[in-house]
């Protein structure tokens, strides 16, 4: 038996995946009101507008990799491969950790998660604070900004 997902299903999944980002987002223009420079003010809704593509990229992310999963019916193969390559960043992370556990396997994905070391604080890129800090690269930026990944 096959049971149906509802809309508002499908919303709180969208979330689940997307929260890092829009909660950065809101963060972000609530720290607008904390200063009148217009100057802040416009940083503050440039990084909330940056968050918001963010999101858009991570349901994007999101979805290519539940496809992936639900292919796969598990964390193999080319859906491993794809899970393996969200690792990275926080956001991704929750992408990937949300994509499996809307296809029943979340279990499996956070013991993964839990087996690379990463914990729920590791919320800054990995070697962010090094010479190679993926911040410097172009192509950071651009999966933010959801043109690839």
């Amino acid at each position: 038996m096959t049971t149906r997902i509802s809309d508002s299903a499908r919303h709180l999944w969208f979330l689940r995946a997307t929260w890092p980002p829009l909660l950065l987002a809101v963060g972000c223009l609530s720290l607008s009101s904390l200063n009148a420079h217009l100057w802040w003010g416009l940083l503050c809704l440039a990084g909330a507008g940056l968050l918001c593509f963010d999101s858009l990229a991570r349901h994007r992310e999101f979805r290519v990799l539940r496809h992936s999963v639900r292919i796969a019916e598990g964390l193999t193969g080319e859906a491993l491969a794809r899970f393996r390559a969200a690792r990275t960043t926080w956001c991704s992370r929750r992408a990937a950790i949300a994509a499996a556990h809307a296809e029943g396997f979340g279990a499996d994905a956070r013991a993964l998660v839990e087996g690379w070391g990463y914990k729920p604080w590791h919320v800054f890129p990995d070697r962010a604070f090094t010479r190679s800090s993926p911040f410097f690269k172009p192509a950071f930026w651009l999966s933010v900004l959801g043109v690839r990944r």
